[in-house]
């Protein structure tokens, strides 16, 4: 009896034994599987460590073709036009005649301008003679103030030593005052004179010149000819019309000195180019032509400007006449940064920008990761990465298939 009973307790203890055996393979496969199930639910991130280096500028932008150089040739009288030889987009060589005034009426006022040169002229040297006195004048009141100078010296030496009168070094001192103001006087309508023989030497040369050209229109019978080897980009008069000294003739652009092309940029991207940067150029009123062009001076851009520079770039391509339009491309690297990371890992909200650090953490089935959020300063940034200014240690997450936030648990995945 008293085996059967040992033996009943210990098929209990073994039954039990086994039944404690299998809750706890339960409890662990709960676990596990609880787990492994939470998992599945958690946000899976990619993650990438800072590196350092430069960022890659790219400069794309679009503007029109200007030629460098253009010629305007204005009518010294308002005549009537004669004929016009050419139309607007011809293109001419130098010599080659453009159109013609009736020149009729300039014989009377070429002799008349003629004779009012020879008055002026006259005049001229009549002021200019005027001014040589005002200069021999000047030399002797200069003279003359340092003898007064020299007797007021002598006068108060000898006052100082009681052996002249007070009367007398006063009249000294009155004599070389009146020699000051004279001088004075004098070197005034010097400066006057001087302006006044300026400004004739300028209206003589004014008629000069007019006299000149309406002789030589008389002498060409009205026909203005191109100066230069170029293209005709403005006709302001018809045929019949009468000019005015308001508007060129015409405008001829001198093919010559070369095009340009001007494209606007923003002025955040102005410190990375300079003059004689090399740039790829797309000319697409050609057909999408490709050269490069070469950038010959960074200015101000008179629409925009607070906001944009102009960049004049030096293109040469055949068939460019102006007024093209073309777009560029130039990439420049940045100085170096010790902290670089994807554009996508930066987050921005009303306090500003922050990364997610992957931080890892023991757990009861092995390590877990954990997000922490750490404020950033973005100092500078290209079309992909990001240059921090802060030290940041550790992986950043720079894609996740779900939104997160500080102190999320989530599941780090093998970058694609």
């Amino acid at each position: 009896m008293q085996n059967q009973a040992i033996a009943d307790d210990a098929q209990r203890k073994k039954i039990i034994g086994r039944l404690s055996l299998l809750f706890l393979i339960a409890m662990i496969g709960l676990t596990f599987f609880s787990n492994t199930i939470n998992n599945f639910a958690l946000p899976r991130v990619q993650t990438v460590r800072p590196t350092n280096g430069a960022l890659i500028k790219e400069i794309f932008g679009a503007g029109t073709v200007e030629v460098k150089s253009t010629r305007e040739e204005y009518a010294d009288a308002n005549l009537r036009v004669k004929e016009v030889l050419v139309e607007q987009g011809d293109r001419v060589s130098k010599g080659q005649p453009i159109l013609s005034l009736e020149v009729d009426s300039l014989n009377l006022e070429v002799d008349t301008l003629s004779l009012e040169v020879d008055i002026q002229k006259a005049n001229y040297l009549d002021e200019q003679a005027h001014y040589q006195q005002l200069q021999l004048s000047l030399a002797g009141a200069r003279e003359e103030q340092a003898q007064k100078q020299r007797d007021y010296d002598n006068l108060k030496y000898l006052f100082d030593n009681k052996a002249e009168t007070a009367v007398n070094l006063q009249n000294a001192k009155k004599n070389l005052a009146d020699a000051k103001r004279n001088c004075e006087d004098i070197q005034l309508n010097l400066e006057i004179q001087a302006r006044k023989v300026e400004s004739m030497a300028k209206q003589v040369e004014n008629m000069t010149r007019k006299a000149d050209a309406l002789a030589q229109q008389v002498a060409n019978n009205g026909v203005y000819t191109a100066p230069v080897d170029g293209l005709i980009t403005e006709l302001n008069f018809a045929e019949g019309a009468m000019t005015n000294n308001s508007l060129p003739l015409f405008k001829l652009a001198d093919l010559g000195q070369g095009f340009r092309l001007i494209v606007p940029i923003d002025n955040d991207l102005v410190d990375y180019v300079k003059p004689g940067d090399t740039v790829s150029v797309n000319i697409l009123s050609l057909g999408d032509k490709k050269t490069e062009g070469k950038i010959d001076k960074i200015v101000k851009n008179s629409r925009h400007e607070g906001d944009e520079k102009d960049l004049w770039i030096d293109v040469s391509l055949e068939g460019l006449t102006g007024g093209e339009k073309g777009e560029i491309y130039l990439s420049k690297k940045t100085k170096p940064y010790a902290n670089l990371v994807p554009n996508r890992a930066v987050y921005d909200d009303s306090g500003g920008s922050y990364v997610f650090v992957l931080e890892s953490r023991k757990g009861p089935l092995g390590t877990e990761n954990y997000l922490q959020k750490v404020e950033v300063n973005v100092e500078d940034s290209d079309n992909e990465k990001s240059a921090l200014t802060d030290m940041v240690l550790g992986e950043v997450v720079m894609q996740s298939n779900k939104p997160v936030e500080d102190g999320d648990r989530v599941l780090k995945e093998a970058a694609n």
